[in-house]
């Protein structure tokens, strides 16, 4: 059946009109979605970034970064840690060693990915673990710009900060944002240290401390007022010797032959390792001490007394409430 010409002219019409009404409408919702979208995009949080001085110069990272790699145990890990942040890669202490990391146990640490041993990362793991910051040491220049290119690096600089344990929190938690948790760390250290001085009373000023590293091969070490536990016993108003108070060098390596002369009441000593403390304990120069006659030195670990955090100083503490008091 043929449709006649005013029918088809009419179905034509109205099927120009829907055509042009189903155009109208996707360009209607296209430009509404258009808006919409930008509109959502407008409203989602743009990450925060801001400038941070360091030894290097400035970068910029986020205000509260997420992903940290810290290329340091004693003096980044620990701190970073103490902080309640966990980073996610590290590297671990030199493999000759007991521990894997000083002032930090094991199950502190679960979790975080090694990326190097000896403070040497590697940069391939570093990468594959897509940081938003990375925190280094001062001696890592030569990695600067390799780990620049990965992520915004931050140096941290110790000797600038005169090897202050409580100066290296309040910087790293300026950089991560956590200033005020970092000072709640120091309250709640300052306040073991007042505990611990109620308890020794009067003892605080008659008794005298030193501190010794032994190792193998007859060699003993001392290290100046600034190494941490040195500062701690300061803190606590414990006096050092007048070898170690007058020591300035950084480090000092001796003969055990002038052991005497770091005779005191007490005497800590630190080893790296239990072939050089079982050593030393044999070695008849021991005996002739007054420490040893008082029945007053003692062996402490060297991954918690060796440390520039406060996971590592509160375990130090433990140990000076146990040998102490």
């Amino acid at each position: 059946m043929r449709i006649k010409r005013p029918v088809k002219v009419f179905l034509l019409g109205m099927v120009a009109i829907v055509l042009l009404w189903v155009i109208h409408s996707y360009h209607f919702q296209n430009q509404q979605f258009q808006t919409d979208r930008a509109s959502t995009y407008s409203e989602l949080p743009v990450a925060a970034t801001k400038v941070v001085k360091h030894a290097f110069g400035e970068v910029t990272i986020p205000v509260k970064p997420q992903r940290i790699i810290v290329l340091n145990d004693i003096s980044l890990l620990d701190p970073v840690l103490s902080l309640g942040i966990k980073p996610i890669g590290t590297v671990s202490y030199l493999p000759q060693y007991d521990f894997l990391f000083r002032g930090v146990t094991n199950a502190e640490a679960a979790g975080i990915e090694i990326v190097g041993i000896g403070n040497q990362p590697i940069l391939e793991k570093v990468l594959l673990l897509k940081p938003d910051v990375i925190l280094m040491r001062e001696y890592q220049r030569s990695l600067y710009q390799q780990l620049s290119a990965i992520a915004p690096t931050v140096v941290i600089d110790l000797p600038s900060l005169n090897y202050s344990f409580k100066e290296n929190l309040r910087f790293i938690a300026q950089v991560l944002g956590e200033t005020e948790k970092a000072e709640q760390v120091i309250a709640q250290y300052y306040e073991r240290v007042k505990q611990l001085q109620q308890l020794m009373g009067e003892r605080l000023k008659k008794i005298e401390v030193s501190v010794i590293n032994v190792f193998t091969d007859g060699i003993i070490a001392t290290y100046s007022d600034n190494e941490t536990y040195n500062q701690v016993l300061q803190d606590i108003g414990i006096p050092l010797i007048p070898a170690l108070a007058k020591q300035k060098e950084t480090s000092l390596f001796l003969n055990i032959e002038v052991l005497n002369k770091y005779d005191a009441d007490i005497l800590f000593v630190m080893s790296e390792s239990k072939n050089a403390a079982l050593s030393f304990s044999q070695n008849p120069l021991l005996s002739t001490l007054k420490a040893a006659k008082n029945h007053r030195v003692y062996t402490v670990q060297q991954d918690r007394w060796w440390t520039y955090g406060f996971l590592g100083v509160n375990k130090l503490l433990d140990d000076l409430f146990k040998y102490l008091t």
